[in-house]
């Protein structure tokens, strides 16, 4: 369901950028420099999670701004505690005397995250941005949001301030069975969408679907099924792809826990490894992971793969020794 891949260099700002395979959305993890992100792409956005606000995870915040101003969108964005005084310092920068003659309405819905609670506020163009409450102090409880496809995780972590770590978890993987689809002599098109739906919200066996389109022999096809012969004949449900995004964490017991419990089978472990281990001393005096550290939490975490990023200036054109560093520390035990 998810392609996800870094938006920079590791030794560049931070960020991933995960598309929905089947559908025109994505979803961004840290909002670092964002210039090499083509425009198609942010715009496909609908959901950023923010790590915490040092200008390398937030300084692409007004691209995404100048990109979707003017257009018919809605992006929900999370962060950490001060989130949504710093999201109205960016927007307050600007004068938006007259955004309300604009005949789209961007719109921007920013939660803070908190130990125990959460607190949203809307921001919307033609109304020049002013803010509205819309949920104060709901609890939290680990899950950020929660979609019919998809649920996003997060723990605090310790950078000498808050900073966030998320996971992003499909619920289940339904998968279509082309060959069964062709033998039962059914079309291919939207009514599977309708389908991996009714699948996702656990409907009755019995409910009718409607089966619409056109099929090998392009003769349109228009008849309906129960769910549950469907489901027995075409479809193929496995568990759902985990991806995780860990940056900006001191290497301590604590922070370990949390990491791991977050990323814990994961298909793909983005993890900052900022130092390498010969200089572990200075990655704890600068609140940062090691390659070594990365690569270790990986593996107790028994993530599939592992991406490491967030490498320090020092080390340039060293990114592969950065990388051979986590790479054995993630399979020696595996």
């Amino acid at each position: 369901m998810f392609s996800a891949e870094l938006i920079n260099d590791p030794f560049a700002d931070p960020g991933v950028y995960v598309k929905f395979k089947y559908k025109s959305e994505a979803i961004l993890f840290d909002l670092g420099d964002l210039h090499h992100l083509p425009s198609r792409k942010i715009l496909r956005i609908s959901h950023i999670f923010v790590s915490h606000t040092h200008m390398d995870h937030f300084v692409g915040f007004d691209h995404i701004l100048r990109i979707c101003l003017g257009r018919n969108m809605h992006i929900s964005l999370f962060g950490p505690p001060g989130f949504i005084k710093n999201v109205e310092s960016k927007i307050a920068a600007y004068s938006w005397n007259l955004v309300e003659n604009y005949e789209n309405d961007f719109a921007l819905h920013v939660t803070e995250i908190h130990e125990n609670d959460m607190t949203s506020k809307s921001y919307n163009c033609r109304d020049a941005f002013r803010g509205e409450t819309t949920e104060e102090n709901t609890p939290f409880e680990g899950i950020v949001t929660e979609r019919k496809n998809f649920i996003v995780r997060t723990v605090f972590l310790d950078h000498k301030i808050p900073s966030l770590a998320f996971s992003l978890k499909e619920k289940t993987h339904i998968n279509i069975l082309k060959n069964e689809l062709r033998q039962l002599g059914l079309p291919s098109g939207r009514w599977l969408t309708d389908l991996k739906d009714r699948i996702l919200r656990n409907e009755d066996d019995e409910t009718p679907v409607t089966i619409s389109g056109k099929n090998d022999e392009r003769k349109p096809i228009e008849t309906t099924l129960p769910l549950g012969l469907l489901k027995e004949k075409i479809v193929k449900i496995t568990p759902g792809q985990k991806i995780s995004y860990i940056a900006d964490a001191l290497y301590s017991e604590e922070n370990a826990e949390k990491i791991v419990d977050i990323a814990n089978g994961s298909d793909i472990m983005f993890v900052e490894a900022s130092f390498l281990d010969a200089d572990a001393g200075r990655a704890a005096e600068k609140y940062h992971l090691t390659a070594k550290q990365a690569g270790t939490l990986a593996r107790k975490a028994k993530a599939k793969r592992i991406v490491v990023f967030h490498f320090s200036p020092k080390y340039k054109g060293q990114r592969e020794i950065l990388e051979n560093e986590a790479l054995a520390a993630f399979e020696d035990f595996k």
